[in-house]
């Protein structure tokens, strides 16, 4: 059981007993009290001195001269319920079925990989998309943060590092101890920001057209950064990733750790067709909201995977094709018009050719530390990375 206070953004799991032994020191209980109300339940002592002061280490207890002392207000938590306001959805509602109308209106202005070459310039598509992008992504992980200051959590944007990437991570831990029924909003939050995100960037394309219907060259930023907003909406689907809706769905379904069960039956079920039995694992290890639900999120992680490579076919591959393509073209092949096309795409060859290079080197880097941390007796065994 995961027990916090939200007024210090502190939480730990508690086994059924410690949880109820908690439940007894607030309702007023001494200590003493305490260890005999758990001597009589359980059969067995407890040293709830030692309890207490763990979960004072863990900022979970407060003095007796703070009691009386309220907490410290969580700031923007008035931004936040603006934000999410009667009002505010009012205005959401209104501001996607514009861009729905301008759509239907003019179908080039819907979303399609042509938006993404708005000019003859590939070094400045990519650095537009890619410095357009890192805004947007900042305020879909700060739809999460203020969903959850609303509700007088202490959540945060923080910098995190996956591979060579640096990028934005919302800390929504105080969800634990929230209703469920409230913990939907911020969860969902992120999507509800790109989804305004390429509603708004659609109707600025439609509205600073030329008379005649082209393009401005900001309209023609706006699709493009609407375009590549949605491979970060659809990302949202690879449950198997543990993104938003992963977390949406465990809690909708009172699950513990999902895609940790449903990974440990997908192993048990490979190794039986392959003969290896003494690789299963007991699955009665496993939380039985957690095996229950397994049975149909296992297919669903599988076809997630599947879900992830149509995606890559569908949108991802056909652009990079045609991006780098065209850069190959004008800089290897004499395609290019003039000298500045030319230097353009050697400029952007150069550009990703690096990016691959760093990548496969830290690649090589963590496989030698790997390698090394091994250790040096074949009998030892290891344990799971998970």
């Amino acid at each position: 059981m995961i027990v916090g206070c939200a007024d210090t953004d502190a939480y730990v799991v508690l086994p059924a007993d410690g949880a109820a032994l908690l439940r007894q020191l607030q309702a007023g209980a001494t200590e003493d009290e305490a260890a005999d109300w758990y001597a009589a339940q359980y059969g067995e002592s407890v040293d709830v001195a030692e309890f207490v002061t763990a979960l004072r280490d863990l900022d979970l207890v407060r003095d007796s001269d703070e009691a009386g002392t309220p907490p410290e207000p969580v700031r923007w938590q008035g931004l936040g319920r603006a934000l999410f306001s009667p009002a505010a959805w009012v205005l959401y509602g209104m501001l996607v079925l514009a861009a729905v109308v301008a759509c239907v209106a003019d179908p080039y202005f819907a979303p399609r990989r042509e938006h993404v070459f708005f000019s003859d310039y590939l070094v400045l598509i990519e650095l537009t998309v890619f410095l357009g992008q890192i805004p947007l992504t900042l305020l879909h992980e700060l739809f999460h943060v203020l969903a959850g200051r609303r509700l007088g959590l202490r959540s945060r944007v923080r910098l995190s590092q996956r591979l060579y990437f640096v990028v934005f991570e919302t800390v929504l831990d105080g969800l634990v101890v929230v209703p469920r029924r409230k913990r939907y909003l911020p969860m969902l939050a992120g999507l509800i920001a790109d989804t305004l995100v390429v509603a708004t960037l659609t109707l600025v394309a439609w509205t600073t057209r030329h008379p005649d219907g082209a393009l401005t060259l900001l309209g023609g930023i706006c699709l493009a950064l609407a375009f590549t907003t949605l491979p970060r909406m659809a990302w949202q689907f690879y449950f198997f990733l543990r993104t938003d809706l992963y977390h949406l769905v465990c809690t909708v379904l009172g699950c513990n750790d999902l895609h940790t069960t449903a990974r440990g039956i997908l192993l048990n079920r490979a190794n039986e067709l392959l003969g290896r039995r003494d690789r299963l694992v007991d699955e009665e290890q496993w939380h039985p909201r957690d095996r229950q639900v397994a049975r149909w999120y296992t297919p669903l992680v599988v076809v997630g995977y599947a879900w992830s490579l149509a995606v890559l076919a569908v949108l991802i591959l056909p652009v990079a094709w045609e991006f780098l393509g065209g850069a190959v073209r004008r800089a290897l092949l004499g395609a290019a018009q003039t000298s500045a096309q030319q230097w353009d795409s050697a400029i952007l060859l150069a550009l990703t050719v690096a990016q691959l290079v760093l990548a496969g080197a830290l690649a090589v880097r963590e496989r030698r530390r790997a390698r090394r941390s091994r250790p040096a007796d074949p009998s030892t065994k290891q344990g799971d990375p998970r």
